[in-house]
């Protein structure tokens, strides 16, 4: 049996396509604080956190251990109202890479006050197979 350069690049391509579509995107919010997530190589993350502009108060995500989770970009900011010091939400975007095990912890903080205590910390176990 001959196989033509261009079907073996049609399977090929397929085989791709069918591996992203598996892919998935998975939505967290300050709810899920403390919960455990079970995710396959190749999903994503997108994590919504309160926050307040104008307080001085950022979330921060610490790398996980082993860096089979990584954060893509900088966080965006979603206001809940157009009035100044409006409170709204803080976005973040994760890509899963490997298998692995670990905490993803981000800490609500000033980033200029060095060593004080978080005023909150979200942190979530995730499992990756």
């Amino acid at each position: 049996m001959i196989i033509r350069r261009s079907h073996l690049f049609l399977f090929l391509a397929a085989l791709l396509l069918a591996s992203r579509a598996s892919a998935s995107v998975i939505f967290i919010s300050q709810d899920d604080n403390g919960r455990e997530f079970t995710l396959d190589r190749g999903d994503a993350l997108e994590i919504s956190l309160p926050a307040t502009s104008g307080t001085g108060y950022t979330w921060q995500a610490e790398p996980v251990d082993g860096g089979f989770v990584k954060q893509v970009g900088e966080p965006a900011f979603a206001l809940d109202s157009a009035m100044p010091g409006a409170s709204g939400h803080q976005i973040f975007h994760f890509s899963v890479g490997a298998s692995g095990t670990g905490i993803l912890e981000i800490r609500y903080t000033r980033p200029w006050e060095k060593g004080s205590k978080p005023a909150k910390v979200f942190k979530i176990m995730l499992i990756v197979h």
